[in-house]
């Protein structure tokens, strides 16, 4: 295996509204290629990662030398999330395959380790939350770099499909060329996800009800947070999953508690039913009732937030951690 690392002097932040929801957490772009599309048959034989440097950005990469090395580039990888401190991913329809894809490989390679820290995938948040759709007739990553002016600024000649037979190529006659033409394609899709990420993300009309879609970390990654009001049931759903050490339990409303709250192990997940209020068009949370308070916040009136895009996430996050709180209340006792 050999490993490559490459910096740029791309400064800068994610534009505000990222940072309500990440703050410091710290973030790893990421990007795998495969000698395939089916995890049962072929293997990981390239990650890419980008992370943020004190002058701008560095590109780790770790490259199978051939078909027999896919286990060393998958213990490196998780090996330098560990060393990087890294709390989530940001991919490109990463939460449909490099994800899943590299999770499979390390269970089929008997390799100790699971990706399970939050993903925020790009794609799923520009197809849920904004409407390029109807301005592009596909949603690839190259086809939003063409749209946003930054695909002219590739280094790389081909495509993810072509990568595939090149390795099968590199992987016999070790061709530094080859080599150096599938290292380029990998580190230009981070490093244009990085750039779109600067982007895309200044487009989207409701940052809020987007990232709500998609689902965002709470307590560091612990969780992620799904929230939905449904309004014919006057009831705030909150759905997600246990990032760290899933357990089961289950917690059910009293006199002086309103929430339902159930975590299941199985599958990694958890459901809280939180119930809402109904005045006129508006629905609102009984704060006081909850024991949160929020009276600095604008939309909070005599201890009852309105519910809208913003404040629904507010309230999600802040119930999950009040959740996280009683699962390790009950645990001790």
């Amino acid at each position: 295996m050999k490993t490559f690392t490459r910096d740029y002097r791309i400064t800068g932040e994610y534009p505000h509204q990222f940072a309500r929801y990440f703050g410091s957490m710290r973030p790893c772009v990421f990007d795998i290629e495969s000698t395939g599309l089916d995890p049962a048959r072929s293997k990981v034989c390239l990650t890419a990662m980008l992370t943020r440097t004190d002058t701008g950005v560095r590109i780790t990469q770790f490259l199978a030398e051939n078909h027999y090395e896919e286990n060393r580039v998958l213990e490196a990888t998780l090996d330098f999330f560990r060393a990087e401190g890294t709390d989530y991913l940001i991919t490109f329809n990463g939460q449909a395959f490099d994800v899943p894809f590299f999770n499979k490989r390390l269970e089929s390679t008997f390799t100790e380790g699971h990706l399970s820290m939050y993903n925020f995938d790009l794609y799923r948040l520009l197809n849920k939350g904004s409407d390029l759709r109807s301005h592009l007739s596909s949603l690839s990553q190259m086809s939003i770099e063409n749209y946003y002016g930054i695909f002219s600024d590739r280094q790389d000649t081909i495509t993810g499909r072509e990568s595939i037979a090149l390795f099968d190529e590199y992987s016999v006659t070790g061709n530094t060329t080859v080599e150096k033409i599938i290292l380029t394609h990998n580190r230009e899709d981070v490093l244009q996800l990085h750039r779109l990420m600067y982007l895309a993300l200044n487009d989207i009309e409701d940052f809020d009800d987007a990232i709500a879609k998609l689902g965002f970390p709470v307590l560091g990654g612990k969780y992620t947070v799904r929230p939905h009001l449904s309004r014919s049931k006057s009831l705030l759903r909150i759905t997600g999953d246990q990032c760290a050490r899933p357990v089961s339990a289950a917690f059910f409303p009293d006199m002086d508690d309103p929430l339902t709250i159930v975590f299941n192990a199985a599958t990694s997940s958890y459901e809280i039913d939180a119930p809402a209020g109904r005045l006129g068009n508006d629905y609102y949370i009984d704060t006081e009732k909850l024991g949160i308070d929020l009276s600095e916040d604008p939309d909070c009136v005599n201890g009852y937030l309105i519910l809208g895009p913003r404040t629904i996430n507010l309230i999600a996050s802040l119930i999950v951690s009040m959740a996280d709180e009683r699962l390790l209340h009950a645990s001790d006792i």
